[in-house]
């Protein structure tokens, strides 16, 4: 059964039996008082008898509106917008066309605030603000936050935990405009309440230069700000649960918040053993064990990611607390504790080439990851006075991580001979200890437009790994004179890092809104290495290596950028060239150093277009120097692993890359479209390349060369928009990667070329207050061609179906499920696995929904399995983890805060 087809005629068959529907509509023009058309009014269709939400849309610059999908009943319009008296029109639908004709609304007496809401106005939006209303998008009690994103259109929440608006990556989240728990978005979202928020709010940020000054400087981002329900403020609020299932499952999970209109308070506690993280998912992400760890190899795919694999424990707590001291300056400090043990077992299959002589390589690994981490973060904020504002921020990391790992690998030839077995036990004691302050003061000066700022940055760290290696080798196994021999490694290291940054800038006007700006920076980047490393070889000849020495890589870079800026409202341009020295020392400090001076002249250029709200075009230019890492040029040898050694280069330059971005996004807030698209292009010169060598003993070496050119293309584009006539919203993802590269396998160049193509297409309801409907598919395939090895290039596809249902049967009792379906398909290891996973809860909640209970059925076809792959520059790998697989847990949630809820 093709299920790709299935959906895929299902699609076209919905859609065309949609697109063919005739709905009479319910339409009209709003004007003001003086009988002009105003744009972006909220109509909202409402029931009249409880004002329950229907359907919603927007007027349009000629003020004009349209309403399809209304169902026959008597009914409430409304209409809203800012500054604006808002304005009620009851009607009765009998299927058949109403035109309510000019529909006037009156001046407030006072500005509203520019993102206030009703209970009832699903969107609102104000320069570069798109304002959501939570309660017009369906979540449970027991939901968080990135439920809730999930449904708002235009918003993605990658496999990774990244969080991606309108095409671009959310880099703050905020709540009633203060940050919490340090903005880190994995940490807000998988610990708030989703039924605590009123409004959502998309912000397009400018600089705090720009803030200030007025001048808008095209250095913006991307933030996300939850504003509370007036019901969860001035009292405290929150909620406690624990769960038990079968094989011992369990979880519990607490936070506590209390919001004042000076005072935020929060406390957040989880423990559990079902696989769920309580903060930034990356650092559970890098699970690998650490033996002929390759993940510093340039990767051919588009994207590498890890799954949570194993079984992993957790537990979790945390503390903010923000003050604001008057009105724009505020204190804000958070301390958060995360402990973390992961393990579990996989199985790796890799191809890989050599020119030479080319292998197969097995390994059945194990692994076990004890994380300990501390991370404190404070900021305070002054931006009380007109004509300055001053930002401090800091934050102190301690981390601690045991890891233990076994590998029991066996290479073989093309002909599928055993050649060589290792066997190889790992332990690692890695201490990092980090602290980081960044200063920024801004002024302004009495001309209009003038102002300067000077900034601080600093980053400081220090480490120590503990690394203990065995590995038992045997060699020539399909021989009659097999060898063996027993490898003790222990290396000991120390790093201790500084990064200092200094910067000054200064905007001069030129008048019309022409102005000269000067950026000049200093970075100055300090390392040391201490390093004890003894290594024992039990062999026919028994042997000991001992090495001992202090390294140091110190780099300065002194910047001056000379830019013209030219900004109104609908147009930002912002271009110049960048003047760049780069000094360079490092070395072993007992042997002579290496150095190195280069200056560079590097052109950059920003546009950005807005030619009326919603619509953004933005195109930026650069010309970027990356000097060669530490590990790239470094002057010593990395043995630890005898079967994957890595030497520097320290004669590499650096290596320049012209990059381009494209831009657009589009949001009609009337038809409900959204669109976005990225496009991204970078050529390279100089390039710094792998230069790999892999012996008869298949011992791998690998160091850097610079060598030509590498090319690389990406793309992506996502579309979304209601079917009129019947509120069903469809979307359609397409990205494209395309990458040309070159590496130097046994001194020969090969030419390494991948395409990924991704295509994702969904269909879901719009009015989701009882039941929320989805359904869809996504289609990747990775092409991956070499030009040494031709006969190894590969096809990879990955195919990957849901559905997912969620209804209330009643107000207190809700069922969800969803179904997934993944197809992997590989040419090259003849791998056609398919994984179906099926999840399913049912909640009841009770005494004014202050309880739940909740049945959660996790995996239950209990797959227990986990699959990832990797495109390198010389070899295919593809690894089958071990997964928790299936559990049931029955829980029970309280909310914490007395006051009956309220809507708003």
């Amino acid at each position: 059964m093709d299920l790709s087809k299935i959906l895929i005629s299902a699609f076209l068959v919905l859609s065309n039996i949609l697109f063919s529907q005739s709905v009479p509509p319910i339409k009209g023009i709003v004007i003001d008082e003086n009988k002009a058309p105003i744009e972006f009014v909220s109509v909202a269709l409402l029931k009249q008898k409880d004002s329950t939400f229907i359907n919603y849309t927007l007027t349009d610059v000629k003020g004009e509106f349209v309403i399809l999908d209304t169902p026959k009943d008597s009914l409430l319009l409304q209409f809203s917008y800012l500054g604006y008296v808002t304005h009620f029109k009851p009607i009765h639908y009998t299927n058949k066309p109403i035109d309510l004709g000019e529909i006037i609304l009156k001046e407030e007496a006072f500005e509203l605030d520019a993102v206030t809401l009703s209970a009832v106005i699903p969107i609102q939006i104000k320069e570069d603000t798109i304002a959501f209303n939570a309660n017009s998008f369906k979540v449970n009690p027991s939901d968080n936050l990135e439920t809730l994103l999930k449904k708002l259109p235009g918003l993605e929440i990658e496999s990774n935990g990244k969080v991606v608006a309108q095409g671009n990556q959310v880099t703050k989240i905020f709540v009633d405009g203060k940050e919490f728990f340090g903005g880190d978005p994995a940490i807000v979202l998988k610990n708030l309440s989703a039924d605590a928020i009123a409004k959502v709010e998309i912000i397009d940020k400018k600089s705090d230069e720009a803030e200030l000054t007025g001048v808008d400087d095209g250095n913006k981002q991307i933030v996300i700000n939850f504003t509370l329900k007036k019901s969860r403020k001035n009292q405290g609020f929150g909620k406690a649960s624990a769960g038990i299932g079968l094989d011992s499952r369990y979880f519990g999970n607490l936070n506590y918040n209390k919001f004042s209109p000076k005072t935020q308070l929060a406390v957040i506690g989880k423990f559990n053993n079902i696989n769920i993280t309580g903060s930034n998912i990356q650092g559970f992400l890098e699970n690998a064990d650490g033996i002929a760890d390759d993940s510093d190899d340039d990767t051919s795919n588009a994207s590498k990611t890890k799954s949570l694999s194993g079984y992993l424990e957790t537990g979790v707590g945390g503390v903010n607390v923000s003050h604001e001291f008057k009105d724009k300056e505020s204190f804000n400090a958070d301390y958060f504790y995360n402990l973390s043990d992961n393990s579990g077992t996989s199985f790796s299959k890799r191809i890989s080439f050599s020119n030479t002589n080319n292998f197969d390589f097995e390994a059945d690994n194990g692994f076990d990851k004890i994380s300990k981490n501390h991370n404190f973060n404070f900021n305070y904020k002054n931006k009380s006075r007109s004509t300055n504002s001053l930002t401090i921020k800091g934050r102190l990391i301690s981390d601690a991580v045991v890891q233990n790992s076994t590998r029991d690998g066996l290479y073989f030839t093309e002909d599928g001979d055993l050649v060589t077995s290792n066997r190889q036990s790992y332990s690692n004691n890695n201490i990092k200890k980090t602290f980081n302050v960044n200063i920024n003061f801004y002024q302004k000066l009495a001309k209009v437009g003038r102002s300067f700022s000077v900034g601080f940055n600093t980053n400081i760290n220090g480490q120590t790994k503990d690394n203990k290696q065995t590995t038992f080798v045997t060699n020539n196994i399909n021989t009659d004179t097999p060898s063996v021999r027993e490898i003790f490694a222990l290396r000991d290291e120390t790093f201790n890092n500084g990064l200092y940054n200094f910067n000054i800038k200064y905007t001069e006007p030129l008048g019309n809104n022409h102005y000269f700006k000067l950026h000049s920076s200093v970075r100055i980047l300090n390392q040391d290495e201490d390093i004890y490393q003894l290594k024992t070889t039990v062999a026919n000849d028994n042997a000991e290596e001992l090495i001992t020495f202090k390294y140091n890589n110190r780099e300065s870079s002194y910047q001056n950028r000379l830019g013209y800026n030219y900004s109104v409202k609908k147009l930002n341009v912002y271009t110049g060239i960048e003047l760049q020295e780069l000094d360079r020392s490092f070395g072993v400090v007992t042997e002579d150093g290496f150095n190195s001076r280069q200056f560079y002249v590097n052109p950059f250029s920003t546009v950005q277009y807005k030619p009326r709200n919603g619509v953004k075009y933005r195109l930026v230019y650069n010309k970027k120097i990356r000097s060669p890492r530490t590990a790239e040029s470094s002057t010593v040898i990395n043995d630890l692993n005898p079967f994957y050694i890595r030497k520097g280069n320290p004669n590499l330059k650096p290596e320049k890359t012209d990059d381009l971005n494209i831009i657009a996004n589009i949001y009609n807030y009337k038809s409900s479209l959204n669109f976005t698209s990225r496009i991204r292009y970078q050529f390279s010169t100089d390039a710094i390349i792998p230069n790999i060598t892999i012996d008869d003993d298949f011992v791998k070496t690998r160091s850097y060369i610079n060598s030509g050119e590498r090319k690389r293309f990406t793309s992506f584009f996502n579309f979304s928009k209601k079917i009129k006539g019947l509120g069903i919203r469809y979307a359609i993802k397409n990205s494209n990667f395309y990458n040309v590269s070159t590496s130097l396998i046994n001194l020969q160049l090969n030419d390494v070329e991948s395409k990924d193509v991704s295509v994702g297409l969904s269909l879901e309801n719009a009015n989701k207050n009882v039941v929320d409907l989805k359904i869809g598919t996504n289609y990747s395939v990775n092409n991956t061609s070499f030009s040494i090895e031709q006969d190894l290039n590969r096809i990879y596809k990955k195919q990957h179906y849901f559905a997912a249902v969620d209804y209330d049967f009643i107000e207190n009792l809700n069922f969800n499920t969803q179904f997934d379906y993944f197809s992997y398909a590989d040419n090259q290891f003849a791998t056609n696995l398919e994984l179906p996973i099926w999840n399913m809860a049912i909640s009841y909640t009770f005494g004014n929904s202050h309880n739940s209970l909740k049945l959660v059925l996790i995996d239950l076809l209990d797959e227990n399995v986990d699959f990832e792959r990797r495109s390198t520059t010389n070899y295919f790998e593809e690894t089958t983890s071990e997964s928790l697989g299936r559990y049931i847990i029955l829980s029970y949630t309280h909310r914490l805060g007395s006051r009956k809820q309220q809507k708003g």
